[in-house]
């Protein structure tokens, strides 16, 4: 089966390498079967091996040279003539993939449990065995993949292949598509936010306490210290292989191996099967006394901060009252990300030259149904909405589009709840524009609402959602609000199309945003770039599919593309500020 997907803003289809593909003429089996009397440490060390590739510009994209790494010269006859197979469905069009994150972290987790037996199976044997489970977990996963075909076949035209592409990569597009650096480099930045204001707000002063006693760490600063050299091991990965972590031996051997030791996988953990919880939140397991493998690289780097929460959540729910928080997410998504990450970017990329408004400065104001910040730059007018949410890692797993939009309309559109309609960031954007097209901000008339161009944008806090497809979904409940809007007489001709921003992208690009463009110009850019001609030719339907495919990418790509083509990425100066800082006691 076709996977989509978009990298580095180059649009395609790949095809990932099934068992079917690659053995037509023999039946499946379980994964297990094929494994029965090999090592468990085999398997376990090759998974973490397929796991370590690099997402991007990986020297084992190139199919020969992963077969030549995978069997040894005993199967060489088995190699060429799978190499010629493969060779044969490329000609067809399409780039064969054989490794991806999902089989490669089910094979992890299959066999993690598994006792070690009696090994019956010669290692030439093995080799080609180990391959076949893996070719039938693809052929699992492609399987999954078609619920995407079956649940969006009614859409209309427009959302049709949008959606499709969304649902299709949606579970697993966070685990193919990033950027190790950038991602280490934000929540390096946001974990630091995040511990200050955990430091200084009242409410999470005992939640502070209680975590750092878990971890037996006097300050946070201690804490981030002694995790963050695990994530600089999986960062700088460069033979492409399984990461080992070794602790120093010397007077913190005991206490570093107990650090370590609460971020490992154990024989008794049951595992999540939705989007690997599990291996998220443990995503290490123990070689032998001070040797700790790294399962998934990005895993680990995510600890830093998205980690965190679920952490906190746990440590939350040990507390007693008063000291316990009632409603954890809430608390982070109203106080911490919105009141401290929102304002403080925004507020670094806009500091002056505008007419700019936080949500609380607005409340204080008393402006009924404000948004949670508002920018005016001459004729150019900003809202935010923050959603800092979680869709169900079993809804997420699913491909199945309406479940997706069930989901999201939940989050990003409105509610239905005891008979009443609870509305969400869609809904609270529109009732924004009316007031501005109404001139009823109070703190703001001094423009012609028929000069002025408004940028509806909701801000999200996990890289999850920098999936294509979303944006076009969202836009679309948007678009059929304002044409009420329309309808009851307002002048919506200069109101732009709703776009989703990761904030992470706004954190890492600060510089050039501040400095070279302003984010209005660059959604503007985007929205050239997405907007899909009509009247078209193509010389065949693929062509036309990576056309639309190439319009589908969210904003977070399309940005950091633009900016990379203009050689304006640079570290964001918060990680020199805030990061360097930790460690002035060790100098």
């Amino acid at each position: 089966m076709k996977a989509r997907n978009v990298i580095n803003n180059s649009s395609y289809l790949e095809l990932l390498l099934e068992f079917e593909a690659a053995f037509p003429k023999e039946k499946r089996l379980e994964p297990e079967t094929y494994l029965i009397g090999g090592s468990r440490n085999i398997i376990l060390k090759v998974a973490t091996f397929f796991l370590g590739f690099k997402n991007r510009n990986s020297k084992y994209q190139d199919n020969k040279v992963l077969l030549e790494s995978i069997f040894s010269k005993e199967n060489n006859d088995f190699s060429n003539e799978l190499y010629t197979n493969i060779q044969k469905l490329e000609k067809k069009g399409d780039k064969v993939k054989i490794i991806n994150p999902d089989s490669s972290l089910r094979l992890f987790e299959i066999f993690f449990h598994t006792e070690e037996e009696k090994e019956t199976q010669t290692s030439t044997e093995f080799e080609i065995n180990l391959f076949k489970a893996y070719l039938t977990l693809n052929s699992i996963f492609t399987q999954k993949q078609k619920v995407a075909f079956d649940s969006t076949e009614e859409l209309e035209t427009e959302l049709h292949f949008p959606l499709l592409t969304f649902c299709m990569s949606y579970p697993y597009s966070d685990k193919l598509n990033y950027n190790i650096s950038e991602i280490w480099t934000t929540q390096l930045i946001k974990a630091i936010f995040l511990f200050r204001f955990l430091e200084r707000d009242s409410r999470s002063k005992a939640l502070l306490s209680s975590f750092l006693d878990y971890f037996e760490c006097k300050t946070w600063e201690e804490y981030l210290k002694k995790i963050l050299p695990l994530t600089t091991s999986a960062i700088k990965n460069e033979n492409e292989a399984q990461t080992d972590i070794i602790v120093t031996p010397g007077n913190n051997f005991n206490g570093d191996c107990a650090f370590l030791d609460k971020l490992i996988l154990v024989e008794n953990d049951e595992f999540n099967q939705n989007d690997f919880i599990t291996l998220r939140a443990k995503p290490f397991y123990k070689i032998s006394n001070g040797t700790y493998r790294i399962i998934f690289s990005l895993f680990v780097v995510e600890k830093v901060f998205k980690g965190l929460y679920f952490i906190l959540r746990d440590v939350n729910n040990k507390l007693t009252a008063p000291n316990k928080i009632t409603d954890l997410k809430s608390f982070f998504g109203d106080e911490f990300s919105e009141k401290i990450m929102l304002y403080e970017i925004l507020n670094k990329i806009y500091p002056n030259k505008c007419i700019s408004f936080t949500g609380k400065q607005l409340s204080d104001l008393k402006v009924d149904g404000a948004p949670d910040y508002y920018i005016r730059v001459g004729n150019d007018i900003l809202i935010f909405e923050s959603k800092d949410f979680l869709i169900p890692a079993s809804s997420k797993e699913s491909f199945d589009y309406h479940i997706y939009e069930d989901e999201f309309e939940k989050k990003l559109y409105f509610e239905e709840k005891d008979g009443r309609e609870k509305h969400k960031a869609v809904m609270q954007l529109i009732g924004v524009v009316k007031k501005i097209l109404q001139s009823e901000i109070p703190c703001d008339r001094s423009y012609k609402y028929r000069s002025v161009s408004i940028y509806p944008i909701i801000i999200t806090h996990d890289p999850q959602y920098d999936v294509s497809g979303l944006n076009n979904l969202v836009d679309y409940w948007f678009q059929a609000e304002l044409e009420i809007l329309k309808e009851e007489g307002l002048f919506i001709n200069r109101v732009k199309p709703l776009v989703l921003i990761n904030i992470d992208s706004l954190i890492y690009h600060q510089v050039a945003l501040l400095n070279n463009f302003k984010l209005h110009e660059i959604i503007q850019k985007y929205f050239e770039h997405i907007h899909i001609a009509h009247g078209l030719r193509f010389p065949s339907q693929e062509e036309a599919e990576k056309y639309i495919l190439g319009r589908t990418i969210p904003f977070a790509i399309f940005l950091d593309n633009f900016l990379a083509q203009k050689k304006l990425k640079n570290v964001p100066p918060m990680l020199e500020e805030m990061g360097y800082s930790i460690f002035k006691s060790d100098s």
